[in-house]
């Protein structure tokens, strides 16, 4: 293939200008992806340098709109199962940001995506918490970042330090400097032992001591402080802390810190010879790199066109990730569209390179152009948001379908009413129309990577006051499609939502759609990982925890939000313990159905975390002597659901072993369940079990017994005891009929011993026989 002569026309509009800082990739973000082909790259996660008419995407140059024989995206080959490198700190799929120019960094721009697959935005957050959590990074997924693994220049230097020192500090502003690669790749292997990774576990803004790092033999620690709302002071001495190295020398451990340059500056007293800033390789290098590890056929053609070749040496890496993909998945489209074949003609080099401009731009000038076209109707322009929300999959009953958004969006008339027979345009006409084209099994293929989130995007950009309709009506029409139709559309708009959150730093919208979500079976789960990818988010995150811990308590929250919130709270504690413990402690308090068992479960799930347990204890022991009844009902759930666990041998776990006392809060988790109004179906589970297994074990039947007729006798005063002793009644007699152990006779005569000692127990009833005082 050959190169254009002139392609002044065909400039490639995405490059900053000096002083700016260009957007790309935000591999420093990257840390948080799943190991998913690369091929699999986001569409449209390739804005540029945004425009000043639309501060969330790139400014876009004259080219004209591609031809519509370009193909629907076909993925860049790659024989890499991840995409990590040394060059950039992994991008999230589901946050990058796009900082603009300095003047536009108020509303930064972080490309969200679950992309064709779309669940895999789930797994890739949630595997994120685990990784944040303090757990061991999994030695498959550290290979999978490094198997494509450039390295930095100066990892010579970096590795001779950290060798003498012990601890490195890599310092670097703005996302995709390399900082979290190259740790990896520097922690990997240390004198030929393999060492095991993890991260510091912290909240932001917490302290850090070296102490909290000894024991764990041979680890590489990383102690992220990348977090724009990182809030350690200048008096938190962690320049000091960081040369107290005799811990990690005795374990055979080492620690690198990520960090930006202003944080640095503020804690990084007394240890500046700990400090280096990575440097990346090439950047023409680095743009063939990822040009081959996407399959392009060519790419040095790509690297010698003066229209990339001239802005690469001064690109951040991720901007160069992001150039290259924007090359890759065009190109790939071009080739499908145009049946195959691996290299591009002169004419074909001029597409691809201008469909990757309008990529990069997010599609604002093409869409700009269509929507001001003079003869544009409303039904037209109803359609491109249909064809995108669908994201080209063919359309049942589509003229009504628009009719609806129409009356949604409060069009009345003709406008609003349903097209019948012939009338209006046909389907082949409408996706002209939008110039896209109409494929033979009533899908269409748009012009190019992203198209349809970008309408979707345009359309919330220029439309502001038609946001909460069009919500409201996509909402419903998930909820209106038959499953999984009305799942995947749901999943097809998160990263969506996501994406005008990070663009318009507002919360509005994302609890609109949560709200909605909430209150449907099917879509519950998307509501729940919708607001943990959120929360997730490095650039949203902070924001979205503190709206979130708000929701609780507003009046106006649905009983199913709550139960929602439980659940992303219960996600989260790993990541955020203190934060979310709390949180689950303030839903407590709803008295709105079915939330205190929500946030029971939570507690109950989250009980078999080791590092949770102790914090969890207090908590609950707390809540059961509350006088509230909300949390007395939260604590009574998360103890039944603690109580139906067992033991290798098939006894209670929280029976604990004979010649040990049974725990106090157990006691007290039993009385709590014994004072409700009446035994709720968890209860009856929970109190089967324990009989069960006093029938079927016999060291266990003394000390099932003994704890139920203590939790009904034993407090300081009489208040209630009624009431426990007719609730044991209950739930005994609930286990003789249903019980699963021995036969009823055999239960029953278990029951019989266990009211007699509950009777016997009763100190009325001592005080009884042996009469008053005196007499």
């Amino acid at each position: 293939m050959t190169a254009p002569v002139d392609a002044a026309k065909t400039r490639i509009p995405f490059a900053p200008g000096p002083g700016e800082q260009g957007t790309g990739v935000s591999t420093d973000a990257q840390d948080e992806r799943e190991l998913t082909d690369p091929r699999h790259t986001p569409d449209n996660d390739i804005p540029g340098s945004r425009a000043e008419s639309d501060p969330t995407v790139a400014q876009v140059g004259s080219a004209p709109a591609p031809e519509t024989e370009t193909g629907k995206p076909k993925q860049p080959p790659s024989d890499d199962p991840g995409t990590g490198t040394g060059t950039g700190e992994e991008p999230t799929p589901a946050a990058e940001h796009s900082a603009g120019t300095p003047a536009q960094r108020g509303a930064p721009q972080v490309d969200v995506h679950a992309d064709t697959n779309q669940g895999l935005m789930v797994g890739q957050w949630f595997e994120s918490v685990q990784r944040h959590s303090g757990a061991p990074l999994p030695a498959k997924w550290v290979d999978q970042q490094l198997a494509n693994y450039l390295p930095i220049d100066n990892e010579k230097e970096a590795d001779e330090r950290l060798k003498r020192d012990r601890v490195l500090v890599l310092v670097a502003d703005g996302l995709g400097s390399g900082r979290l690669t190259a740790a990896l790749r520097l922690l990997h292997t240390r004198d030929g032992v393999r060492l095991t990774l993890r991260r510091v576990r912290r909240e932001t803004g917490d302290s850090f001591s070296m102490e909290g790092l000894r024991g764990r033999k041979e680890t590489g620690w990383i102690l992220d402080l990348r977090d724009p709302e990182e809030s350690l002071p200048a008096t938190c001495d962690l320049g000091l802390e960081l040369c107290d190295v005799d811990d990690l020398e005795n374990d055979g451990s080492y620690l690198i810190v990520l960090v930006g340059t202003e944080l640095w500056n503020r804690i990084g007293h007394d240890a500046g010879s700990l400090a280096l800033v990575p440097q990346p390789p090439d950047g023409v290098t680095l743009f063939v790199h990822y040009l081959t590890r996407a399959g392009v056929a060519n790419p040095g053609i790509w690297a010698e066109d003066h229209r990339f070749s001239k802005d690469l040496p001064r690109l951040r890496p991720g901007q160069i990730k992001k150039w290259a993909d924007a090359v890759a998945l065009s190109e790939s489209q071009y080739l499908a569209a145009a049946g195959g074949g691996s290299e591009l003609s002169k004419a074909g080099f001029e597409k691809v390179a201008q469909t990757a401009g309008h990529v990069l731009s997010g599609w604002i000038d093409v869409l700009a152009d269509w929507h001001s076209f003079g003869m544009r109707t409303s039904y037209e322009r109803n359609y491109l948001l249909l064809a995108a929300v669908y994201d080209g999959e063919p359309i049942e009953d589509v003229h009504r379908k628009i009719a609806s958004l129409a009356t949604r969006f409060g069009e009345k008339g003709e406008r609003a009413e349903p097209l019948s027979g012939q009338q209006g345009p046909g389907l082949i006409q409408l996706a002209r129309q939008i110039e896209a084209e109409p494929l033979p099994d009533g899908s269409i293929r748009f012009p190019g990577p992203g198209f349809a989130e970008a309408v979707v995007r345009y359309f919330w950009r220029d439309r502001p006051e038609l946001i909460d309709a069009f919500t409201k009506w996509t909402a419903q029409l998930c909820l209106e499609l038959k499953h999984p139709q009305g799942s995947q559309l749901a999943a097809r708009m998160a990263p969506w939502v996501l994406h005008h959150v990070q663009a318009t730093r507002k919360t509005r919208l994302l609890r609109l759609v949560i709200t909605g979500w909430a209150a449907d079976e099917n879509l519950t789960p998307h509501a729940h990982e919708l607001l943990v990818a959120a929360s997730l988010d490095p650039q949203i995150g902070q924001m979205t925890l503190n709206a979130i811990g708000t929701w609780g308590s507003h009046a106006e929250t649905t009983p199913e939000l709550q139960k929602t919130l439980a659940r992303v709270f219960q996600s989260l504690a790993p990541v955020h313990p203190q934060r979310m413990l709390r949180r689950l402690g303030e839903l407590a308090l709803s008295r709105e159905p079915g939330v205190a068992e929500a946030v029971g479960e939570a507690i109950n799930h989250l009980w078999g975390d080791d590092r949770l347990r102790p914090k969890l204890l207090p908590i609950l022991t707390g809540w059961f002597c509350r006088g509230q009844e909300s949390l007395r009902k939260a604590a009574g759930s998360a103890f039944m659901n603690l109580a139906l666990q067992l033991d290798n041998s098939g006894q209670p776990t929280l029976l604990g072993t004979s010649g040990t006392p049974v725990a106090d809060w157990v006691l007290g988790g039993w009385r709590a369940v014994l004072e409700a109004d009446e035994p709720s179906n968890l209860a009856r589970r929970a109190c089967t079990v324990w009989l069960d297994a006093a029938a079927v074990h016999n060291h266990a039947t003394e000390r099932t017994l003994d704890t139920l007729v203590r939790a009904v006798h034993e407090t300081a005063t009489d208040d209630l005891r009624g009431q426990r002793f007719l609730n044991l009644v209950r739930l005994a007699e609930h286990w003789m009929l249903q019980g699963g152990a021995l036969d009823e006779e055999g239960r029953n005569e278990i029951r019989a011993d266990l009211m007699r000692r509950t009777s016997l127990a009763d100190p009325h009833r001592a005080q009884t026989r042996s009469g008053p005082k005196g007499v």
